[in-house]
């Protein structure tokens, strides 16, 4: 059986369970709504269907559509990681998830957003073999750093090991809120990306 069959029999599953995780830990409605939708079909054209080994590149203002794709990952039991500041996202009640929240806020745990190689050898540790790592952030990690060079290389190794992993690397960015030469960088990194337009 390929791997995308075995992804699409178990999607309607993981979107099933999804609508009752979200609505047993109070997830915002909207969210809920969305995830009904793409249950009953309505989405079905616009569902993203993701393939091992690829990278996935979501222009948003905000994290909404990237945290509706993982959310359906993670209730399939995909190895996950995910790398976020949304610490109310619901996502770190899986077991198969491994979330790093990025933030200031030292009481909260997580990752300060310029310890880069404390991320990156976080990812390494946890990456699993055809796992999928989420990062949403990475327009607060470039205003936090000194170094756009040090972000663009953080980058390029978190993909590089998760395609070395036959994984799916998943980010959601803001270009509005990063310069026109770190995108260009970007973009050049993931030159194979899928581009997901949103907003």
């Amino acid at each position: 059986m390929s791997d995308n069959k075995v992804y699409k029999e178990g999607y309607k599953d993981g979107i099933k369970f999804a609508i009752l995780a979200a609505k047993a830990h109070g997830v915002n409605e909207e969210f809920i709504k969305r995830l009904e939708r793409e249950y009953s079909g309505e989405d079905g054209e616009t569902a993203v269907k993701l393939v091992y080994g690829e990278t996935y590149l979501i222009y948003e203002k905000r994290n909404l559509k990237g945290m509706e794709i993982i959310s359906g990952v993670v209730t399939q039991g995909f190895p996950t990681i995910v790398m976020s500041r949304d610490a109310k996202s619901g996502l770190t009640s899986f077991g198969n998830v491994k979330f790093a929240l990025i933030t200031y806020d030292e009481s909260l745990g997580g990752f300060n957003p310029t310890q880069l190689s404390q991320m990156q050898e976080y990812v390494i540790s946890n990456l699993k073999d055809r796992g999928v790592l989420y990062l949403d952030c990475l327009d607060y990690i470039f205003s936090t750093s000194t170094s756009i060079q040090n972000v663009i290389r953080f980058l390029t190794v978190l993909k590089d090991k998760v395609l070395d992993k036959n994984g799916i690397f998943i980010l959601s960015l803001n270009k509005d809120a990063i310069g026109k030469a770190e995108l260009s960088m970007i973009e050049k990194e993931f030159k194979n990306t899928i581009k997901i337009k949103t907003d």
